[in-house]
Protein backbone atom coordinates (compact mmCIF):
# COMPACT_ATOMS: atom_id res chain seq x y z
CA UNK A 1 0.00 0.00 0.00
CA UNK A 2 3.07 2.29 0.19
CA UNK A 3 3.27 2.91 -3.18
CA UNK A 4 0.99 5.21 -4.29
CA UNK A 5 1.00 7.72 -6.66
CA UNK A 6 -2.01 9.87 -5.99
CA UNK A 7 -1.04 13.63 -5.07
CA UNK A 8 -3.35 16.77 -3.30
CA UNK A 9 -3.14 19.48 -5.49
CA UNK A 10 -2.05 22.47 -3.68
CA UNK A 11 -0.98 26.03 -4.27
CA UNK A 12 0.40 28.92 -1.85
CA UNK A 13 -2.37 30.26 -1.69
CA UNK A 14 -4.59 27.46 -0.72
CA UNK A 15 -1.92 26.21 1.74
CA UNK A 16 -1.99 29.56 3.84
CA UNK A 17 -5.35 29.65 3.92
CA UNK A 18 -5.62 26.23 5.38
CA UNK A 19 -2.79 26.54 8.05
CA UNK A 20 -4.24 29.97 9.05
CA UNK A 21 -5.55 28.44 12.38
CA UNK A 22 -4.43 24.68 12.37
CA UNK A 23 -0.81 26.11 12.34
CA UNK A 24 0.02 29.77 13.72
CA UNK A 25 2.91 31.47 13.99
CA UNK A 26 5.34 29.86 11.41
CA UNK A 27 8.14 31.02 10.05
CA UNK A 28 9.54 30.48 6.36
CA UNK A 29 11.64 27.35 7.00
CA UNK A 30 8.25 25.59 8.41
CA UNK A 31 6.10 26.84 6.34
CA UNK A 32 8.05 25.66 3.38
CA UNK A 33 8.51 22.15 5.10
CA UNK A 34 4.75 21.67 5.54
CA UNK A 35 4.23 22.68 1.84
CA UNK A 36 6.64 20.20 0.85
CA UNK A 37 5.12 17.53 3.34
CA UNK A 38 1.50 18.03 1.43
CA UNK A 39 3.58 16.58 -2.26
CA UNK A 40 2.09 13.78 -0.88
CA UNK A 41 1.42 9.83 -2.12
CA UNK A 42 -1.56 7.63 -1.27
CA UNK A 43 -5.70 7.47 -1.31
CA UNK A 44 -6.45 11.44 -1.04
CA UNK A 45 -10.45 11.37 -1.00
CA UNK A 46 -10.50 12.47 2.61
CA UNK A 47 -10.60 15.79 3.30
CA UNK A 48 -11.79 15.26 7.09
CA UNK A 49 -11.69 13.13 9.85
CA UNK A 50 -14.68 12.34 12.10
CA UNK A 51 -13.95 9.74 14.97
CA UNK A 52 -17.11 8.72 16.70
CA UNK A 53 -15.37 7.35 20.53
CA UNK A 54 -17.54 5.24 22.22
CA UNK A 55 -16.27 5.15 25.78
CA UNK A 56 -15.95 1.92 27.82
CA UNK A 57 -15.45 -0.89 25.46
CA UNK A 58 -18.59 -2.13 23.07
CA UNK A 59 -19.41 -5.70 23.23
CA UNK A 60 -18.47 -6.98 19.74
CA UNK A 61 -21.10 -9.96 19.88
CA UNK A 62 -23.75 -7.70 20.69
CA UNK A 63 -23.19 -5.18 17.71
CA UNK A 64 -20.80 -5.78 14.52
CA UNK A 65 -20.28 -9.40 15.02
CA UNK A 66 -22.79 -11.93 16.12
CA UNK A 67 -22.22 -15.16 17.40
CA UNK A 68 -25.52 -17.26 17.84
CA UNK A 69 -23.04 -20.49 17.91
CA UNK A 70 -21.42 -19.39 21.26
CA UNK A 71 -21.99 -21.44 23.95
CA UNK A 72 -25.37 -21.28 25.46
CA UNK A 73 -24.64 -19.89 28.88
CA UNK A 74 -22.56 -16.90 27.40
CA UNK A 75 -23.99 -16.11 24.38
CA UNK A 76 -25.86 -13.28 23.91
CA UNK A 77 -29.64 -13.16 23.98
CA UNK A 78 -29.73 -10.99 21.11
CA UNK A 79 -30.07 -12.80 17.72
CA UNK A 80 -28.30 -11.42 14.82
CA UNK A 81 -30.31 -9.39 11.76
CA UNK A 82 -30.43 -9.42 8.13
CA UNK A 83 -28.74 -5.56 7.08
CA UNK A 84 -29.52 -4.60 3.57
CA UNK A 85 -26.44 -5.63 2.38
CA UNK A 86 -26.84 -9.94 1.38
CA UNK A 87 -25.15 -12.26 3.57
CA UNK A 88 -24.25 -9.29 6.13
CA UNK A 89 -25.84 -9.68 9.82
CA UNK A 90 -25.53 -7.50 12.78
CA UNK A 91 -26.78 -7.64 16.01
CA UNK A 92 -30.78 -7.23 16.67
CA UNK A 93 -29.91 -4.60 19.07
CA UNK A 94 -29.21 -2.33 15.91
CA UNK A 95 -31.74 -2.20 13.33
CA UNK A 96 -31.38 1.21 11.97
CA UNK A 97 -27.49 1.14 11.74
CA UNK A 98 -28.27 -2.30 9.36
CA UNK A 99 -29.93 -0.59 7.22
CA UNK A 100 -26.78 1.53 6.02
CA UNK A 101 -24.40 -1.61 5.85
CA UNK A 102 -24.02 -0.69 2.18
CA UNK A 103 -22.38 2.41 3.37
CA UNK A 104 -20.03 0.37 6.41
CA UNK A 105 -16.90 -1.35 6.08
CA UNK A 106 -17.01 -3.28 9.26
CA UNK A 107 -13.20 -4.67 11.10
CA UNK A 108 -13.94 -7.51 12.98
CA UNK A 109 -10.82 -8.47 13.65
CA UNK A 110 -9.41 -5.20 15.49
CA UNK A 111 -7.24 -5.59 18.33
CA UNK A 112 -6.16 -4.11 21.44
CA UNK A 113 -3.79 -3.94 24.30
CA UNK A 114 -2.51 -6.91 25.54
CA UNK A 115 -3.08 -5.30 29.14
CA UNK A 116 -6.74 -3.47 28.15
CA UNK A 117 -7.22 -1.09 30.73
CA UNK A 118 -9.06 1.71 29.54
CA UNK A 119 -6.23 4.46 29.50
CA UNK A 120 -3.86 2.03 27.62
CA UNK A 121 -6.24 1.00 24.77
CA UNK A 122 -7.86 4.24 24.04
CA UNK A 123 -3.99 5.52 24.24
CA UNK A 124 -3.00 3.30 21.96
CA UNK A 125 -6.22 4.26 19.24
CA UNK A 126 -5.21 8.19 19.82
CA UNK A 127 -1.98 7.88 19.05
CA UNK A 128 -1.19 4.91 16.82
CA UNK A 129 1.33 3.67 19.02
CA UNK A 130 1.62 1.53 22.15
CA UNK A 131 0.48 2.16 25.61
CA UNK A 132 3.98 1.60 26.71
CA UNK A 133 5.89 3.30 24.09
CA UNK A 134 8.92 5.02 24.85
CA UNK A 135 7.90 8.31 22.89
CA UNK A 136 5.12 10.42 23.91
CA UNK A 137 3.60 10.11 20.63
CA UNK A 138 0.93 13.39 18.89
CA UNK A 139 -2.32 12.87 18.67
CA UNK A 140 -3.36 11.40 15.40
CA UNK A 141 -6.04 14.46 15.25
CA UNK A 142 -2.54 16.96 16.22
CA UNK A 143 -0.70 15.63 13.63
CA UNK A 144 -3.05 15.85 10.93
CA UNK A 145 -4.12 19.37 12.05
CA UNK A 146 -0.26 20.03 12.35
CA UNK A 147 0.12 18.99 8.37
CA UNK A 148 -3.15 19.79 6.72
CA UNK A 149 -4.00 22.83 9.29
CA UNK A 150 -7.63 23.63 8.81
CA UNK A 151 -10.24 24.42 5.98
CA UNK A 152 -12.11 26.59 8.74
CA UNK A 153 -10.00 29.49 10.40
CA UNK A 154 -12.03 30.70 12.66
CA UNK A 155 -11.84 27.24 14.22
CA UNK A 156 -8.88 25.05 15.68
CA UNK A 157 -8.47 21.84 13.42
CA UNK A 158 -8.61 19.84 15.94
CA UNK A 159 -12.03 19.67 18.29
CA UNK A 160 -13.16 16.85 20.90
CA UNK A 161 -16.80 17.34 20.68
CA UNK A 162 -17.04 17.53 24.04
CA UNK A 163 -14.55 15.72 25.42
CA UNK A 164 -14.75 14.15 28.41
CA UNK A 165 -13.25 11.16 30.70
CA UNK A 166 -10.67 9.03 29.27
CA UNK A 167 -9.84 10.60 25.84
CA UNK A 168 -8.76 13.80 28.45
CA UNK A 169 -6.16 11.53 30.34
CA UNK A 170 -4.61 10.43 27.49
CA UNK A 171 -4.62 13.29 24.90
CA UNK A 172 -1.04 14.87 24.43
CA UNK A 173 0.54 17.13 21.85
CA UNK A 174 3.87 14.95 22.21
CA UNK A 175 6.62 16.61 20.56
CA UNK A 176 4.39 18.90 18.84
CA UNK A 177 3.56 22.27 19.65
CA UNK A 178 0.76 22.94 22.43
CA UNK A 179 -1.50 24.86 19.53
CA UNK A 180 -1.37 20.92 17.58
CA UNK A 181 -3.88 19.99 21.07
CA UNK A 182 -7.80 19.80 20.82
CA UNK A 183 -9.73 22.30 21.80
CA UNK A 184 -12.14 20.48 24.15
CA UNK A 185 -16.00 22.02 24.19
CA UNK A 186 -17.24 20.72 27.22
CA UNK A 187 -15.60 21.25 30.89
CA UNK A 188 -16.84 18.49 33.41
CA UNK A 189 -14.14 15.56 33.72
CA UNK A 190 -17.37 12.63 33.52
CA UNK A 191 -19.42 14.19 31.16
CA UNK A 192 -21.97 17.10 31.07
CA UNK A 193 -25.50 16.94 29.12
CA UNK A 194 -24.93 18.44 26.04
CA UNK A 195 -28.95 18.14 25.99
CA UNK A 196 -29.67 20.58 28.31
CA UNK A 197 -31.05 23.68 27.13
CA UNK A 198 -28.88 25.90 28.95
CA UNK A 199 -25.39 23.87 27.57
CA UNK A 200 -23.09 26.00 26.01
CA UNK A 201 -19.58 26.26 24.72
CA UNK A 202 -18.20 27.70 27.95
CA UNK A 203 -15.23 29.19 26.17
CA UNK A 204 -17.37 31.23 23.68
CA UNK A 205 -18.41 33.33 26.35
CA UNK A 206 -17.58 36.70 26.78
CA UNK A 207 -16.56 37.79 30.44
CA UNK A 208 -19.08 39.92 32.15
CA UNK A 209 -18.94 43.09 30.87
CA UNK A 210 -17.56 42.52 27.88
CA UNK A 211 -19.61 43.66 25.49
CA UNK A 212 -19.73 43.88 21.39
CA UNK A 213 -18.54 47.67 21.59
CA UNK A 214 -15.82 46.78 24.06
CA UNK A 215 -14.25 43.70 21.85
CA UNK A 216 -14.58 45.75 19.10
CA UNK A 217 -12.41 48.40 20.46
CA UNK A 218 -9.89 46.17 22.25
CA UNK A 219 -9.29 44.66 19.00
CA UNK A 220 -8.63 48.26 17.03
CA UNK A 221 -6.36 48.72 19.94
CA UNK A 222 -4.32 45.41 19.14
CA UNK A 223 -4.44 46.49 15.16
CA UNK A 224 -2.78 49.69 15.87
CA UNK A 225 0.06 47.65 17.87
CA UNK A 226 0.49 45.50 14.74
CA UNK A 227 0.75 48.01 12.97
CA UNK A 228 4.08 49.70 15.50
CA UNK A 229 7.58 48.60 14.55
CA UNK A 230 7.17 46.26 17.63
CA UNK A 231 5.54 43.78 15.44
CA UNK A 232 8.80 43.48 13.22
CA UNK A 233 9.73 41.42 15.87
CA UNK A 234 9.97 37.67 14.82
CA UNK A 235 8.61 36.61 18.69
CA UNK A 236 5.72 39.21 18.39
CA UNK A 237 3.74 37.51 15.27
CA UNK A 238 2.72 34.04 17.04
CA UNK A 239 0.98 36.23 20.12
CA UNK A 240 -0.53 38.12 17.06
CA UNK A 241 -1.98 34.88 15.45
CA UNK A 242 -3.74 33.87 18.88
CA UNK A 243 -5.20 36.77 19.55
CA UNK A 244 -6.70 36.82 15.52
CA UNK A 245 -7.84 33.17 16.69
CA UNK A 246 -9.38 34.59 20.04
CA UNK A 247 -10.97 37.51 18.40
CA UNK A 248 -12.42 35.03 15.68
CA UNK A 249 -13.74 32.36 18.07
CA UNK A 250 -15.69 35.11 19.88
CA UNK A 251 -17.30 37.25 17.04
CA UNK A 252 -17.57 34.76 14.47
CA UNK A 253 -21.20 34.30 13.05
CA UNK A 254 -19.56 31.04 11.58
CA UNK A 255 -18.18 29.72 14.67
CA UNK A 256 -21.68 30.45 16.75
CA UNK A 257 -23.37 28.51 13.95
CA UNK A 258 -21.78 25.39 14.49
CA UNK A 259 -22.70 25.20 18.11
CA UNK A 260 -26.10 26.49 17.76
CA UNK A 261 -28.50 22.93 17.61
CA UNK A 262 -31.50 25.40 17.86
CA UNK A 263 -30.35 26.41 13.72
CA UNK A 264 -31.14 22.79 12.86
CA UNK A 265 -34.93 21.47 11.36
CA UNK A 266 -37.25 20.11 14.14
CA UNK A 267 -36.96 16.50 11.72
CA UNK A 268 -33.40 16.59 12.05
CA UNK A 269 -33.26 16.60 15.53
CA UNK A 270 -35.65 14.42 15.92
CA UNK A 271 -33.79 12.03 13.50
CA UNK A 272 -30.38 12.10 15.78
CA UNK A 273 -32.19 11.73 19.14
CA UNK A 274 -32.38 14.68 21.58
CA UNK A 275 -30.90 12.82 24.35
CA UNK A 276 -27.04 13.97 25.14
CA UNK A 277 -25.58 11.42 22.36
CA UNK A 278 -28.05 13.04 19.88
CA UNK A 279 -27.05 15.99 20.38
CA UNK A 280 -23.18 15.26 20.58
CA UNK A 281 -23.36 13.59 17.63
CA UNK A 282 -24.78 16.40 15.67
CA UNK A 283 -22.73 18.49 17.22
CA UNK A 284 -20.03 16.47 15.28
CA UNK A 285 -21.58 16.72 11.75
CA UNK A 286 -21.77 20.84 12.35
CA UNK A 287 -18.04 20.97 13.19
CA UNK A 288 -17.52 18.81 10.00
CA UNK A 289 -19.74 20.60 7.85
CA UNK A 290 -18.04 24.18 9.57
CA UNK A 291 -14.66 23.01 7.97
CA UNK A 292 -13.12 21.36 11.01
CA UNK A 293 -10.31 19.03 10.05
CA UNK A 294 -10.51 16.38 12.72
CA UNK A 295 -13.32 16.06 14.94
CA UNK A 296 -13.82 13.53 18.22
CA UNK A 297 -17.54 12.82 18.94
CA UNK A 298 -15.78 11.32 22.61
CA UNK A 299 -19.89 10.40 24.19
CA UNK A 300 -20.31 9.84 28.50
CA UNK A 301 -23.34 10.22 29.46
CA UNK A 302 -23.48 11.91 32.73
CA UNK A 303 -24.58 11.12 36.12
CA UNK A 304 -28.05 12.88 36.02
CA UNK A 305 -28.61 10.59 32.84
CA UNK A 306 -28.16 7.58 35.04
CA UNK A 307 -29.63 8.29 37.89
CA UNK A 308 -33.60 8.75 36.33
CA UNK A 309 -36.41 6.23 37.61
CA UNK A 310 -37.17 3.75 35.79
CA UNK A 311 -34.62 4.23 33.55
CA UNK A 312 -30.91 3.31 35.31
CA UNK A 313 -29.78 3.18 39.01
CA UNK A 314 -30.30 5.20 41.86
CA UNK A 315 -26.60 5.04 42.85
CA UNK A 316 -25.23 4.62 38.80
CA UNK A 317 -22.32 7.06 38.27
CA UNK A 318 -22.09 7.76 34.75
CA UNK A 319 -22.68 6.00 31.70
CA UNK A 320 -20.19 4.09 29.28
CA UNK A 321 -20.31 1.19 27.69
CA UNK A 322 -17.84 -0.65 30.75
CA UNK A 323 -20.33 -3.35 31.60
CA UNK A 324 -18.64 -5.88 34.17
CA UNK A 325 -21.74 -6.47 35.86
CA UNK A 326 -25.10 -7.25 34.21
CA UNK A 327 -24.62 -6.57 30.64
CA UNK A 328 -27.82 -7.67 30.00
CA UNK A 329 -30.28 -6.71 32.89
CA UNK A 330 -31.83 -3.06 33.84
CA UNK A 331 -31.06 -3.91 37.86
CA UNK A 332 -29.13 -4.67 40.97
CA UNK A 333 -26.33 -6.56 39.58
CA UNK A 334 -24.31 -7.10 42.76
CA UNK A 335 -20.42 -7.32 42.19
CA UNK A 336 -17.08 -5.13 42.71
CA UNK A 337 -19.04 -2.05 41.96
CA UNK A 338 -21.95 -2.44 44.23
CA UNK A 339 -19.51 -3.61 46.86
CA UNK A 340 -18.42 -0.03 46.50
CA UNK A 341 -21.81 1.13 47.04
CA UNK A 342 -22.35 2.26 43.04
CA UNK A 343 -24.04 -0.54 41.72
CA UNK A 344 -22.82 -0.17 38.22
CA UNK A 345 -20.63 2.54 36.43
CA UNK A 346 -23.80 2.49 33.83
CA UNK A 347 -26.77 1.12 31.78
CA UNK A 348 -26.39 -2.34 30.08
CA UNK A 349 -25.65 -2.58 26.77
CA UNK A 350 -30.07 -3.32 25.77
CA UNK A 351 -30.80 0.39 27.56
CA UNK A 352 -28.10 2.01 25.92
CA UNK A 353 -28.20 0.65 21.91
CA UNK A 354 -31.71 2.17 20.78
CA UNK A 355 -29.77 5.62 21.77
CA UNK A 356 -26.20 4.69 19.94
CA UNK A 357 -28.43 2.89 17.05
CA UNK A 358 -30.45 6.51 16.24
CA UNK A 359 -27.71 8.60 16.34
CA UNK A 360 -24.76 7.20 14.79
CA UNK A 361 -27.39 5.51 11.69
CA UNK A 362 -28.41 9.51 11.07
CA UNK A 363 -25.35 10.75 11.19
CA UNK A 364 -24.50 8.75 8.51
CA UNK A 365 -27.37 9.32 6.63
CA UNK A 366 -27.08 12.88 7.25
CA UNK A 367 -23.16 13.19 6.44
CA UNK A 368 -24.36 11.35 2.86
CA UNK A 369 -27.54 13.66 1.99
CA UNK A 370 -25.71 16.85 2.38
CA UNK A 371 -22.74 15.50 0.38
CA UNK A 372 -20.20 15.49 3.33
CA UNK A 373 -19.70 11.42 3.23
CA UNK A 374 -17.81 11.52 0.34
CA UNK A 375 -14.66 13.49 1.35
CA UNK A 376 -15.08 12.52 5.74
CA UNK A 377 -13.58 9.96 6.94
CA UNK A 378 -15.81 8.76 9.55
CA UNK A 379 -14.28 6.40 12.23
CA UNK A 380 -16.58 4.25 14.66
CA UNK A 381 -14.26 3.09 17.57
CA UNK A 382 -14.16 1.74 21.11
CA UNK A 383 -11.34 0.80 23.13
CA UNK A 384 -11.52 -2.90 23.30
CA UNK A 385 -14.04 -5.85 22.66
CA UNK A 386 -15.75 -7.72 26.14
CA UNK A 387 -14.37 -11.40 27.10
CA UNK A 388 -16.59 -13.87 25.30
CA UNK A 389 -17.84 -15.47 28.49
CA UNK A 390 -19.76 -13.82 30.80
CA UNK A 391 -18.19 -13.51 34.52
CA UNK A 392 -20.52 -14.52 37.29
CA UNK A 393 -21.87 -11.31 37.54
CA UNK A 394 -23.70 -11.67 34.55
CA UNK A 395 -21.03 -9.11 32.86
CA UNK A 396 -18.40 -8.89 30.11
CA UNK A 397 -14.32 -8.15 31.31
CA UNK A 398 -12.13 -6.07 29.01
CA UNK A 399 -11.36 -7.78 25.88
CA UNK A 400 -8.60 -6.97 23.57
CA UNK A 401 -8.04 -9.76 21.75
CA UNK A 402 -11.26 -9.30 19.79
CA UNK A 403 -13.25 -6.11 18.38
CA UNK A 404 -14.99 -4.51 15.83
CA UNK A 405 -14.59 -0.93 14.83
CA UNK A 406 -16.28 0.49 11.50
CA UNK A 407 -15.20 3.04 8.43
CA UNK A 408 -17.45 4.83 6.14
CA UNK A 409 -16.88 7.52 3.72
CA UNK A 410 -13.92 8.98 1.78
CA UNK A 411 -13.47 6.23 -0.84
CA UNK A 412 -14.43 3.32 1.78
CA UNK A 413 -16.06 0.90 -0.05
CA UNK A 414 -19.11 0.07 2.24
CA UNK A 415 -20.90 -3.27 2.35
CA UNK A 416 -18.24 -5.80 3.34
CA UNK A 417 -17.11 -7.06 7.01
CA UNK A 418 -13.12 -7.49 6.89
CA UNK A 419 -11.32 -10.36 9.08
CA UNK A 420 -13.26 -12.81 10.96
CA UNK A 421 -13.35 -14.21 14.66
CA UNK A 422 -13.65 -17.36 16.19
CA UNK A 423 -17.13 -19.26 17.57
CA UNK A 424 -17.55 -16.95 20.66
CA UNK A 425 -16.23 -13.73 19.06
CA UNK A 426 -13.01 -14.23 21.36
CA UNK A 427 -9.61 -14.54 19.03
CA UNK A 428 -9.26 -13.19 15.67
CA UNK A 429 -8.96 -16.13 13.00
CA UNK A 430 -8.20 -14.10 10.03
CA UNK A 431 -6.56 -10.65 9.41
CA UNK A 432 -5.79 -9.59 12.18
CA UNK A 433 -5.13 -5.35 12.75
CA UNK A 434 -3.73 -2.94 15.36
CA UNK A 435 -4.86 0.45 16.30
CA UNK A 436 -1.26 0.80 14.51
CA UNK A 437 -3.22 0.24 11.36
CA UNK A 438 -6.30 1.86 12.04
CA UNK A 439 -4.08 5.16 12.13
CA UNK A 440 -2.25 4.58 9.25
CA UNK A 441 -5.69 4.29 7.79
CA UNK A 442 -6.56 7.63 8.31
CA UNK A 443 -3.29 9.05 7.41
CA UNK A 444 -3.47 7.36 4.12
CA UNK A 445 -7.36 8.31 3.33
CA UNK A 446 -5.77 12.22 4.08
CA UNK A 447 -3.27 11.40 1.49
CA UNK A 448 -0.07 12.02 3.96
CA UNK A 449 2.45 10.21 3.08
CA UNK A 450 3.69 8.10 6.43
CA UNK A 451 6.91 7.35 4.61
CA UNK A 452 8.11 10.87 4.80
CA UNK A 453 8.41 10.91 8.44
CA UNK A 454 7.59 12.89 10.89
CA UNK A 455 10.24 15.38 12.67
CA UNK A 456 11.07 15.83 16.19
CA UNK A 457 12.35 19.63 17.10
CA UNK A 458 15.51 17.73 17.45
CA UNK A 459 15.31 16.95 13.85
CA UNK A 460 15.20 13.12 14.44
CA UNK A 461 13.27 11.43 12.47
CA UNK A 462 10.10 9.64 14.24
CA UNK A 463 7.49 6.94 12.62
CA UNK A 464 3.71 8.44 11.86
CA UNK A 465 2.55 4.72 13.68
CA UNK A 466 4.47 1.61 15.42
CA UNK A 467 4.75 -0.43 12.53
CA UNK A 468 1.24 0.41 11.06
CA UNK A 469 0.01 -0.86 7.36
CA UNK A 470 -3.01 0.98 6.08
CA UNK A 471 -6.00 -1.45 5.89
CA UNK A 472 -6.05 -2.88 2.67
CA UNK A 473 -9.83 -3.53 1.63
CA UNK A 474 -10.35 0.41 2.80
CA UNK A 475 -8.96 1.65 -0.78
Amino acid sequence: MKNGNAEITWNRRQFAKSVSAGVMGLGLPEMSALEAAMNQSGDSKARQVLVVYEEGGISQMDTWDPKPRAPVDHRTPYSPISSNVPGIQFSSLMPKIAQHADKLAVVRSMTSSEAPSHPNACKEFFKGYRFNAPIDFPDIGSVVSHLMGTDCPELPGYVFCPGVNMPNHVTSTGFLPASRAPWKLGTKGLGENVAAPDWKVAALTPQAGLNHDRMDGRRELLSQLNDSIAMEIASARPLQNYYENAFELLTSPRVQEAFLLESETDKTRDCYGRDHRGCCYLLGRKLIEAGVRFVSVTVVQPPDLVNRPNYGQPNGVFVNWDHHEGIYNNGPCGGPQAMRNQERFGLPHPVMMPSLDQSFSALIADLDERGLLDTTLVCFVSEMGRTPRLNKWAGRDHWGRAMSIAFAGAGVSGGQTIGATDIEGGDVVQRRYTPADYAETIYWKLGINTEARLKRPDDRPVDFTEGGRPIAELF
